[in-house]
This record gives C-alpha cells, sequence and structure tokens, in this order.
C-alpha cells in the first residue's frame, strides 16, 4: 500500500475530527450565550399553516438555487458548440446533489462537490475549471448580496424597532469585513474577466518561484477561469444570474419570515432580511456537518440583536422552536 493510501484514512479522521469538535464548540456557544439548543425538548408550532407555507416555498428554493449557474455556463457551452445550452439534467442534478453532500460533508468541504459535478456532465467547453469560475462566481455574488441584506436589513430594523444592542457593533464589524473580501473578490473577477490572459499570465509569474511545472498549471488553470468569467459578462447573462439569486434570497427570507411567524416569534420583513444575512455569513465558518453549530450560533445572535432578549420560558420556547425548524428545513 502506499503512503499516500494509508495517510488518506488518517487526513478524513483528522478533517472529521476537527469538524466535529467546532461544531461541538459552536453548539455550546449558541446554548450559553443564546439558550439555543440543536434540538430542544418542546417544538412549539401555534401557527401551522405558515410553517405549511415555508415548507410549499422549498421545492422553489431548491429550484432557483440550481438553476442560478445557466447564465454562467450556457455561455460556455454555446461558445464551444454554437446553438447548443449546457444539458439542464446535469445543471439541477448536480444542484441537487451538491446540497445534500454539503449537508453530509464536514468542514464545509462539500462546496467542492458542485464544480466537479458539473464538469463530469462533460458539456463542451465546461472542465473542471470552467466549472469552479462559474461557481465561485456565484458565490462571490451570492456575498455581496448578503451583505446588502445585512446592513440594510439592520438599518430598517434598527429604524422600526429602534433597537440597541452591544452586539450590533460586532456584527456590523464582521458583516464590513466580509463585504470587503465579498467585494474584493468581485473587483478581482472583473478585472479578470476584462483580460483573461493578462490575469492569467500574472498569476504564473507569481507562481513561477514555486517551479515551472506549478507556473504553466497556474497559467492553464487561471486562463479557464478567467474565460468562465469573460463568458458570463460578455455574453451580458450577469444582469439575469443577479436577479435570480435576488429572487433566491427573497424566497429565502420569506420562508424564514413564516417559520419565526409560525413559531411565535415577531420578527418584521426587515429583521428576516437581516436574520437571513447574519445566518448565511455564520454558516461561512467551518464547523460541522449540515452547519450543525454555526447556523445556531448565527440565528441565535440574531434573535437576541433585532427580537430582544429571550426573557420569558414562552419567548424561549418560541425562539428554540423557530431555530429548529429552520435549522430543519
Amino acid at each position: 500500500m502506499s503512503t499516500s493510501a494509508k495517510r488518506s484514512p488518517r487526513i478524513t479522521a483528522l478533517l472529521w475530527l476537527a469538524s466535529l469538535l467546532a461544531s461541538a464548540l459552536m453548539l455550546w456557544l449558541a446554548r450559553e450565550h443564546f439558550a439555543i439548543e440543536l434540538w430542544p425538548e418542546t417544538i412549539a408550532l401555534p401557527e401551522p399553516g405558515l410553517f405549511a407555507l415555508a415548507c410549499a416555498l422549498h421545492p422553489v428554493y431548491a429550484v432557483l438555487r440550481a438553476m442560478r449557474l445557466q447564465y454562467a455556463l450556457d455561455p460556455l457551452v454555446a461558445a464551444a458548440e454554437p446553438g447548443t445550452r449546457f444539458d439542464r439534467r446535469s445543471l439541477y442534478g448536480s444542484g441537487f446533489v451538491s446540497f445534500l453532500v454539503l449537508l453530509l460533508m464536514p468542514l464545509k468541504l462539500g462546496e467542492a462537490s458542485r464544480p466537479i459535478l458539473l464538469a463530469q456532465g462533460r458539456q463542451p467547453g465546461v472542465g473542471l475549471a470552467e466549472a469552479i469560475g462559474a461557481v465561485a462566481l456565484e458565490r462571490v455574488i451570492d456575498g455581496v448580496l448578503i451583505c446588502l441584506m445585512l446592513f440594510g436589513g439592520l438599518a430598517a430594523a434598527h429604524a422600526d424597532r429602534a433597537l440597541v444592542h452591544e452586539q450590533l457593533g460586532v456584527v456590523q464589524a464582521f458583516g464590513r469585513l466580509m463585504a470587503a473580501g465579498f467585494g474584493i473578490a468581485l473587483i478581482l473577477a472583473l478585472l479578470a474577466a476584462r483580460s483573461p490572459t493578462r490575469s492569467a499570465a500574472l498569476v504564473a509569474k507569481l507562481c513561477a518561484p514555486l517551479g515551472p511545472a506549478i507556473s504553466t498549471f497556474a497559467l492553464r488553470t487561471t486562463s479557464r477561469i478567467a474565460g468562465s468569467f469573460a463568458a458570463l459578462f460578455g455574453a451580458q447573462r450577469w444582469l439575469a444570474m443577479v436577479l435570480v439569486s435576488l429572487l433566491y434570497w427573497a424566497v429565502t427570507t420569506a420562508q424564514l419570515w413564516l417559520v419565526a411567524h409560525a413559531c411565535g416569534v415577531p420578527m418584521s420583513v426587515a429583521a428576516a432580511t437581516a436574520t437571513v444575512a447574519i445566518i448565511g455569513l455564520s454558516i461561512q465558518l467551518p464547523g460541522g456537518p449540515a452547519q450543525a453549530g454555526t447556523f445556531q450560533v448565527g440565528a441565535g445572535a440574531a434573535l437576541t440583536l433585532l427580537v430582544g432578549a429571550i426573557g420569558s420560558e414562552l419567548a424561549a420556547v418560541a425562539a428554540a422552536s423557530f431555530v429548529a425548524s429552520m435549522f430543519a428545513l
């Protein structure tokens, strides 16, 4: 047996151990600071009809999540084989399967499954590098939109309820940090799309000290990834992708608002928007499978910040029911 084969189970075990430890730590923080359990003893649904509506929106959510990449992938396929588009079975199948893989894999490693599955579809003009570029650009667009939702939702909720909380500064600082990261990533993607050849040459030059093989690989891979950016912007499909992404996040916000009111948590639309953003940013942190721990911390922080301290037993049951129901959904 080769050394790499012996090392693989050990690395897998370490990844799972790190994931479970991170999840346990986050769940402990959620319980100690926000009184949120992974699964509470009591689930209260005073308005089950609203929860049913939230469940009915889930197929819409799943379809929107899976379909968005068509705007980035179709131009690549059309450039390689005019008159064709990315196979819809591969598009939706990869979206649905990758979502399940993301729930099962540790430390958000499941994020790598979507580009791998897309590349295995063997569509003309779309290899692994192009699939990585399309998925990366989708994530950057999501990140920018989430940050806009965060600050817009916080501003509106703060104005509506005159909310002042010591955690507000921490959330805003974290939001600014994430916004800066996603903003820089978007600028780099735009620059790469404008001149894929020049961008690839620059990356190859930076990798030159690592050896000619790595430099050549970086040149080829960066050129293909930047080419996927250029295809999206060159085909003028980016606006459609942004609009569908906005609809995707609107459906997500509607689901959360419905679940909150189904559980008896008083939450405005602005607060629901900010809550989606806070949870969305929180689960970017590496954690356990299905984002267990990071989800609860984000939801608990959002509830404390936007709904108020969980002071009574009834409010605590409502909050715990909301977080558990939303996590299950």
